[in-house]
């Protein structure tokens, strides 16, 4: 984390703790007012737990209204996932079964935890950590302090699973290489979400493939305080 991000999380923890003692939090929760409501939700920045309580997606409100709305007529969705965290319980409440992958082994155990302690019953979580890159590495990730690694085994976890899947989520590490593999196990009339779909490194790729229908939800999104976008793509 960043010098200014993590000066950032610590101040609005600190000042959480003095809202949360003051009664102020409950109250910003139960408004009826959106904006009000968002207004919590920036208190828990980087907090996973506190988005699980909230049942919330780390993705724009956009999105996820609409991943919400694709998956009422889909009781029994089969849902992949690309990077584990609260949109896993999520997107467990709304689907039958969530094969989720995540690179960081350690936090792989933290969302199990949550997992277990939410007693969801159709979560599959699978740590899959990557490994040094060598000469003959093809999945790289241009995150800082990544790029030696290689993601080949990480991406190539949905093959082991198998598909077809409804749905699939994009939003790990190697996210251009995991959703030209995501395409391969996408069911008729699937959708990918693809969060943070217009940085650059994502957006120069997958907007120019053929065959695609891109959907860019922008909008607030839970504990952040400016707007991010996050794509619905599905195959023509």
């Amino acid at each position: 984390m960043s010098g200014i991000r993590g000066a950032y999380v610590t101040g609005v923890r600190t000042v959480r703790k003095a809202a949360d003692k003051a009664g102020l939090l409950t109250k910003l929760e139960r408004s009826d007012s959106a904006k009000v409501r968002h207004l919590a939700t920036l208190f828990s920045i980087h907090d996973a737990t506190e988005m699980v309580r909230m049942d919330m997606a780390w993705w724009s409100y956009p999105a996820m209204r609409r991943v919400e709305e694709f998956l009422a007529d889909r009781p029994e969705a089969r849902i992949f996932e690309y990077g584990a965290g609260a949109s896993t319980l999520w997107l467990a409440k709304r689907a039958g079964q969530v094969d989720s992958v995540e690179h960081d082994t350690q936090w792989a155990e933290v969302v199990r935890e949550m997992v277990a302690g939410a007693s969801v019953g159709n979560v599959k979580l699978h740590a899959v950590a990557p490994t040094a890159a060598t000469a003959d590495t093809v999945v790289r990730s241009n995150r800082v302090g990544h790029t030696d690694l290689d993601f080949a085994d990480y991406v190539s976890t949905i093959d082991q699973v198998g598909g077809p899947f409804d749905l699939i989520v994009v939003d790990g590490r190697a996210r251009v290489d995991a959703f030209r593999r995501a395409l391969d196990h996408l069911a008729d009339g699937g959708v990918v979400v693809f969060d943070n779909i217009k940085r650059k490194r994502y957006w120069d790729v997958v907007s120019v493939l053929p065959g695609l229908r891109i959907e860019l939800l922008k909008g607030g999104t839970p504990t952040l305080p400016y707007p991010t976008t996050t794509g619905l793509i599905w195959r023509d």
